[in-house]
């Protein structure tokens, strides 16, 4: 029963085999594993770092293109007031030019219908001059009696107020 004993020897022997060899793996192997997690470490910590910068820029980047689109949506608006108003303004300019047109027509149309007026006294006056001529041929183509004068002269002033 050799084997079931303990002996101090092998365990203080095998203690120092593992504190040896758990030394030479600390100093050989860990410093380069601790090396290794440090590096991955600081790769996540980076990562971390730039996901952040990206993640600020983008929201940077965002308010801008807000702002350009309120700046945009502003600027529309106004075009569009000053394209309102301009339409307005050549709204009433063209109103007033198809006012004026049609003061120029009336007026025109009144000088017309003057002429016209004037054209048909001219022509009324004519029929009148030459009924007093014929008038006038009658009475002296024969004597007439102060009857048929007066006779003559009323007719005379039917047919001239006929004609008027």
């Amino acid at each position: 029963m050799d084997f079931l004993t303990i002996d101090v020897g092998t365990i203080l022997f095998t203690l120092i085999n593992t504190g040896l060899i758990f030394l030479a793996f600390k100093l050989i192997l860990f410093k380069r594993v601790d090396a290794i997690l440090e590096q991955r470490q600081q790769e996540v910590a980076n990562t971390y770092q730039s996901a952040d910068d990206a993640m600020a820029s983008a929201n940077s980047e965002k308010e801008k293109y807000a702002q350009a689109i309120a700046n945009a949506k502003e600027e529309a608006s106004g075009i569009l007031s000053r394209a309102e108003k301009q339409a307005q303004k050549q709204s009433e300019s063209l109103l007033e030019k198809a006012r004026e047109e049609a003061q120029a027509v009336r007026e025109k149309a009144n000088r017309e219908t003057q002429r016209e007026k004037i054209l048909a006294r001219q022509e009324l006056q004519g029929e009148i001059s030459e009924l007093a001529v014929e008038l006038a041929q009658k009475i002296i183509e024969k004597e007439i009696a102060p009857e048929d004068h007066e006779r003559l002269i009323d007719d005379f002033l039917k047919e001239l107020g006929d004609a008027s």
